[in-house]
């Protein structure tokens, strides 16, 4: 009986070990990156099928895709291009499987909306050509090294041109950032400033956010010891961007805004991107490689050179800021009283 018992618990403890050995391999097989493979010009056909990957349910990814669905039917592929249009609204698991279900799908060519889509698109493939569209850090982020098939569109905030458009209209000498340090897009502005303001002579003056505190009393670090206060795509910052912009105009601080929809919630004024040239821009560099002559590392990594100058006239009469005539005449967009942009 003793025997049988023994011999029982070792067959238990072999098949125990097997399902590890097993679960690990499963595991190792899913998380693996992808294989080398060698990356060709884009086979003629009758019938291109591309996948569009949009990380998030954003303005500015929806204005990106629109400009790269324009820029595509302008240069003749409408009728023969299978579009299928992922938005992973945010969600980490959709847009991993939005990501792994174009790869095993062999798309012809794949366009990621944005950083986070891209770096899902560099985990799956290193074979089908992929587009980035307003991609942050895109030369300089390890999860494009060794990639081949990549190509497209840089999203680096023109940082140093906010700053010296900001400081001709106040004093940026003790300039904030209000940034979450687990927030990696963050982190690198959070580098952009202090190299800027190094060079430029400013005093950087830094306050972590968490999300999981009171925002008020972390805002109201700020006050008394800035001048400015720059504000960064963070999403956790942005949640409470309309009482960020309460407490900035009691102290009479204005805020530069790294994009140009928080000069509408209520920064000063912002040199951002416009996204819908950016989208334009990819879906053009699409269609270079749809003409198969090409492979993505024969196209350049490319970054927008006409970003535009947009001014909150409200806050700018509110804060009494003495705003030079030129820079309000090169205002691609002005936000009046109510709001609403007095010129498109």
């Amino acid at each position: 009986m003793a025997s049988k018992l023994k011999q029982l618990w070792w067959l238990m403890l072999i098949f125990a070990v097997c399902n590890v050995v097993m679960a690990v391999l499963l595991y190792q097989s899913s998380t693996a990156e992808p294989q080398e493979e060698d990356v060709a010009p884009i086979a003629a056909k009758d019938s291109y099928s591309v996948g569009i990957l949009q990380s998030d349910n954003l303005p500015e990814q929806d204005k990106m895709t629109a400009g790269v669905l324009a820029a595509l039917e302008a240069e003749g592929y409408k009728k023969n291009v299978k579009l299928e249009i992922i938005k992973a609204d945010g969600n980490d698991k959709k847009l991993e499987a939005a990501a792994k279900k174009f790869a095993r799908t062999k798309k012809d060519m794949i366009i990621a909306v944005g950083t986070d889509s891209a770096k899902e698109a560099a985990k799956v493939t290193k074979s089908i050509p992929v587009v980035g569209v307003g991609v942050m850090n895109f030369k300089r982020d390890k999860a494009f090294a060794d990639h081949q098939n990549f190509t497209g569109n840089s999203d680096n905030p023109p940082v140093l041109n906010q700053i010296s458009m900001a400081r001709r209209c106040f004093s940026v000498s003790k300039l904030g950032i209000l940034y979450n340090p687990q927030d990696q897009a963050s982190v690198l502005q959070v580098e952009i400033l202090r190299d800027v303001a190094e060079r430029k002579g400013l005093h950087l003056y830094e306050v972590a956010f968490s999300p999981d505190k009171l925002a008020a009393p972390q805002i109201d670090k700020l006050v008394g010891h800035v001048t400015a206060l720059y504000v960064p795509e963070d999403g956790d910052v942005l949640a409470h961007f309309d009482e960020i912009v309460k407490m900035m105009n009691a102290a009479g601080i204005p805020i530069i805004g790294e994009q140009a929809e928080m000069v509408r919630r209520g920064a000063v004024l912002s040199v951002s991107p416009s996204y819908y040239r950016m989208g334009f821009s990819g879906g053009r560099i699409a269609a270079k490689l749809l003409k198969g002559d090409l492979i993505p590392a024969d196209l350049p990594i490319v970054h927008q050179s006409d970003p535009d100058i947009v001014i909150n006239m409200k806050e700018v009469n509110l804060l009494n800021i003495p705003l030079p005539g030129d820079l309000w005449q090169r205002a691609r967009k002005l936000y009046l009283y109510d709001g609403q942009p007095a010129r498109p």
